[in-house]
């Protein structure tokens, strides 16, 4: 994050041992950032690894924190590595019969969705499976947890809530009239937010099922929400091409970056100084709000990343 430099590339041997990742036909590094000023940055030749476990399809999701990285992939199964060992993969994960579309992790449990329109619960340190949630009629695209409790949307207009200690549905939300692609906790836990191919915005209170807010967000299915609690703000990226960033409170527009991919915007977050998304460009980009502001790596410490997504991009645009 400091230097925008790609460190190391895990992958199939065939894909990672192929010379057009790393060097393109012009013989430049293929790994680089470009700066503000459209010059070329932290060109490198970044590590490659291969190992026996890895997937052999597109991979939809990813978390990590200290000690592992999780991925999810179109092959239907979740790969946990090892970080302290060097990215070691130590485990597949395998019960899901279509393409792991998200995940979420804490200190006891791996919760994972599908497009075979179920939620599977695993224990993080063994592996095995604690329970399958069954109850969407549709694809479920995103799952996110807070405690006990797990929150999911799905293709069939649904937000649910559950409980992973009785794996029952214990509430859902309904309002939306096309499909979901995204729902967010707040840190709380008081407050869903949830969008979908119907372009809006749903802010839910948690607790009572009361939608408090509708926000008329874009043009185009909403792809990504990000709710910063300590902002009071909710990020949203689109198909549209554009990021947008409302008050949580009253949902006004406090910024609006139209078209700032070439295609869709498929994720985006920030924290107390950046907003970081990606697109089907295939890119990422980096808006950088403290670049130059003396000591402003002081609150790093206070405000850290959202760690659901990996930077190795530039400052600015890339």
């Amino acid at each position: 994050m400091k230097t925008y430099a790609c460190r190391l590339v895990i992958g199939p041997p065939d894909v990672v041992h192929d010379d057009i990742l790393i060097t393109a036909a012009d013989g430049c590094p293929q790994h680089h950032a470009i700066l503000p000023d459209s010059t070329r940055g932290a060109e490198c030749v970044p590590a490659v690894a291969a190992f026996p476990i890895y997937h052999n399809a597109s991979i939809l999701c990813l978390q990590y924190d200290q000690n592992n990285l999780v991925t999810g992939s179109s092959d239907s199964t979740c790969i946990i590595y090892d970080i302290k060992q060097g990215y070691v993969p130590v485990r597949r994960l395998r019960h899901h019969t279509a393409a792991v579309l998200d995940l979420a992790f804490d200190e006891r449990y791996i919760v994972t969705c599908s497009k075979d329109i179920s939620i599977c619960v695993w224990d993080r340190n063994t592996g095995n499976l604690v329970k399958q949630l069954r109850g969407h009629t549709g694809p479920v695209n995103a799952v996110q947890m807070r405690g006990n409790t797990i929150v999911s949307c799905s293709g069939d207009f649904r937000v649910k809530l559950w409980n992973i200690d009785t794996g029952k549905n214990i509430r859902e939300f309904a309002g939306h009239t096309k499909g979901l692609a995204c729902s967010q906790f707040s840190d709380d836990s008081r407050y869903i937010a949830s969008a979908g191919n119907d372009k809006i915005i749903r802010i839910w209170d948690a607790n009572t099922g009361e939608c408090l807010k509708k926000i008329v967000a874009h043009e185009n299915l909403v792809r990504s929400l990000h709710i910063d609690s300590i902002s009071g703000r909710l990020i949203s990226g689109s198909y549209d091409q554009d990021i947008k960033v409302f008050e949580m409170e009253t949902g006004n527009l406090l910024l609006d970056f139209p078209k700032w991919h070439a295609s869709w915007v498929l994720g985006a977050k920030s924290d107390y100084r950046r907003i970081i998304s990606t697109g089907q460009d295939p890119k990422i980009l980096i808006m950088d709000f403290g670049m130059d502001i003396k000591g402003i790596e002081m609150l790093e410490s206070v405000c850290p990343i959202n760690k659901q997504l990996q930077v190795n991009g530039g400052t600015g645009t890339s």
